[in-house]
């Protein structure tokens, strides 16, 4: 079995055996929602922190009772997997108020009392800024306390340190593997790509570094790239499909760089090593990375870092995923339209979809009619480009 193929089997597991044998050898996992919550902390604290997803659920059939049809899918099928006790093996969870949805899911986990015994709701601040740090920096504390007070253990600042060093070393080692999309032929597709950050996410740090080197060695062995003549940057929330960014890979698309909860803003950023821990972690998680559509009065720099991504990868188009009654991402996506007639950013595809991708055939549709818009944009920049050089001779 290929490190890639190990790579998928993980990412497409609820539990895996490296998590069995790190409980097996006495270690603790804890689940945690959303790439704004410091792992590092949890890591500090003991724990092997565990990305919460919602990877082989079948349905939302439990969790139905508890949300309405107008709720995200995302949440539905996550707390539908918690109530089925598909999470068992989890010694805490820690939540964020990222939405509305996700907020809620909080609440009714914690009426349901389905265990385990330790949940907590980190406030992350929906604005940027020194303020909103030092405030974020307070919920931080406010979480630490609540772990050590909960299990009965003192958290240092040593520790923490050595947790964000670490976790810096992950990020590197995935960011080492981003670059390699930014090549003519790019090495790695988005496919997998995202397949090996929801396998990293899923592990004890150390073994997803030691995964990290054998899949960055492995892609730099490689003799052929993906095939593809649109290179796309992909803009989602909640993204945990990989064979759902094969429909584009298949219509002749190469993702080259995206900007997932699940991706690039997990990794694209690093936290200071000599700081305060609390402080580090606070200005690492707030400030020093692409915020999502949940941080308001930071669209100029979201967009700003799109025009920045087009012109790294040489991407030709930009598509925007949003799950159904997600209200802050359907803004986004108008906003990010405006700009792309703007030319600010290259052409904009929308897609709304279910969790679990809905009517694929009609979304590859879409995707194939897109590309071929793109193509023909192509060509025709191309005549021109043809032409004026042509019009240079002859004056010549």
């Amino acid at each position: 079995m290929t490190i890639m193929e190990r790579i998928a089997e993980i990412a497409k597991e609820t539990d895996n055996h490296y998590l069995r044998e790190a409980r097996l050898a006495g270690n603790k996992v804890m689940g945690y929602f959303c790439s704004y919550v410091p792992v590092e902390l949890i890591h500090a604290a003991g724990f092997v922190p565990y990305r919460m997803r919602a990877v082989g659920s079948t349905g939302t059939d439990l969790a139905d009772g508890y949300f309405a049809p107008l709720n995200c899918s995302y949440a539905r099928h996550c707390f539908n997997k918690a109530l089925k006790g598909d999470f068992g093996f989890l010694r805490g969870v820690v939540f964020m108020n990222g939405c509305d949805h996700t907020r809620r899911m909080y609440d009714n986990w914690r009426y349901t009392n389905i265990g385990p015994g330790f949940l907590h709701l980190l406030f992350v601040p929906h604005v940027m800024g020194n303020n909103a740090a030092d405030g974020f920096g307070e919920s931080i504390n406010a979480l630490k306390a609540a772990i050590e007070k909960h299990f009965s253990i003192t958290v240092s600042d040593d520790k923490i340190r050595d947790s964000i060093s670490l976790y810096n070393r992950m990020r590197r080692l995935l960011f080492s593997l981003d670059e390699k999309r930014k090549q003519k032929n790019p090495l790695i597709s988005g496919s997998d790509m995202l397949r090996v950050v929801m396998a990293v996410t899923a592990v004890p740090v150390e073994t997803a570094c030691s995964l990290l080197e054998e899949v960055n060695a492995f892609v730099d062995s490689r003799q052929s790239a993906p095939a593809g003549d649109v290179r796309v940057i992909m803009l989602a929330g909640c993204m945990e499909e990989p064979d759902h960014l094969k429909l584009y890979e298949d219509s002749g698309g190469v993702v080259v760089s995206d900007a997932f909860c699940m991706g690039t803003r997990l990794y694209a950023r690093s936290v200071d090593e000599h700081k305060n821990p609390g402080e580090a972690l606070a200005e690492g998680y707030l400030c020093s990375r692409v915020s999502c559509p949940r941080m308001m009065d930071d669209f100029p720099r979201r967009v700003a870092a799109v025009a920045d991504m087009a012109r790294e990868y040489s991407a030709d188009a930009v598509v925007v995923e949003k799950l159904k009654f997600c209200d802050m991402w359907g803004w986004e996506i108008e906003r990010l339209r405006r700009e792309a007639k703007k030319g600010a950013i290259p052409p904009v595809l929308a897609i709304e979809r279910e969790y679990l991708g809905g009517a694929s055939g009609q979304v590859k549709t879409r995707i194939q009619a897109f590309f071929e818009q793109i193509r023909n944009k192509q060509e025709i920049d191309d005549a021109i480009v043809r032409q004026d050089r042509t019009a240079y001779y002859v004056r010549k």
